[in-house]
């Protein structure tokens, strides 16, 4: 994945032949030329571009603060390289609309769902604006759709043909393990002694599909319920072969050991933690195929 990014960000943006118009969840946006100076508005988004090797201008985001107007560091969103020359606008759903304009944007690019779709009658206003929610239009359809845009749909194709190899190939490995004890429990340890079971409303449980493995949630809680916390009964009465524990990193650090990870011992079930950094996309061509590697590496041990 390294690698073909890197090759990627040293490739030029060529010019269109023609007018591109890419439909999109709030609408239809036309360009004439390809866009020069992009607004990132998330990093789900800007794992678009990251793949894509465009560079943004501005970036908006929910999970990390910064200076107005200036650039952001300590990045460690997988977005990072699309975003090293950009400037802070603001939080993703109220940032600085006078600073965006200031940015002279050809594109923007938000996400959508989420209640942010309220802002997109003022973000067309300033440029062009494209945007998706990814629980309606796939981020592959996503980055099919910029790649056209940028005159880059061999590199977005490329990447895809390596993420579906990859999976295949992570989904042959992990075989065995699914066919024999498919069953796994998503929690999320956001502070000591709390934690959350994850349903199939939470993009991280589609790793699980993706890998052969099958999510289970616990007796009396509906399974489409994206966030549900447990109390110690309910982790008790966890009826899976394994857990993946969300566990999220705070200053650098991992949520401190607790009473939940006593309770989850008595279970007696496998447990096996995945350290959440807090700037990690909820999904995204890059954060997903992450999950799928790091979830696989944790079920094979």
């Amino acid at each position: 994945m390294r690698s073909l990014l890197c090759l990627l960000w040293g490739v030029g943006l060529p010019a269109l032949a023609a007018p591109v118009s890419v439909k999109h969840d709030l609408g239809v946006a036309t360009f004439g030329a390809v866009p020069d100076r992009v607004i990132a508005n998330s990093e789900e988004v800007a794992e678009l571009l990251a793949v894509l090797g465009v560079p943004a201008v501005g970036y908006a985001s929910g999970r990390v603060g910064g200076q107005l107007g200036q650039p952001l560091g300590k990045l460690s969103t997988l977005a990072a390289p699309s975003l090293r020359g950009a400037v802070f606008v603001g939080s993703y759903n109220q940032p600085s609309l006078e600073l965006i304009a200031a940015l002279r944007p050809d594109l923007i690019l938000m996400g959508s769902g989420d209640g942010t779709e309220a802002l997109y009658p003022a973000m067309q206003k300033l440029a062009p604006t494209v945007a998706y929610d990814y629980d309606k239009t796939s981020w592959r359809q996503a980055l099919g759709d910029l790649g056209r845009l940028f005159g880059r749909a061999a590199q977005a194709n490329r990447y895809l043909a390596t993420f579906d190899a990859r999976v295949r190939a992570l989904r042959t490995r992990l075989g065995p393990i699914a066919a024999h004890a498919p069953r796994t429990t998503l929690l999320y340890m956001y502070e000591p002694g709390s934690v959350m079971v994850l349903g199939r409303g939470f993009s991280f449980s589609r790793t699980l599909g993706l890998l052969g493995l099958t999510l289970t949630t616990p007796r009396g809680i509906d399974p489409n319920v994206a966030f549900q916390v447990l109390s110690p009964e309910a982790l008790l009465a966890l009826d899976t072969d394994r857990i993946v524990l969300l566990r999220v990193k705070t200053g650098g650090r991992l949520v401190e050991r607790n009473t939940t990870d006593a309770v989850l011992a008595r279970l007696g079930k496998p447990v096996f933690t995945y350290p959440l950094d807090p700037q990690e996309a909820s999904s995204g061509p890059l954060t997903d195929l992450k999950r799928l590697e790091g979830v696989a590496n944790l079920v094979r041990r």
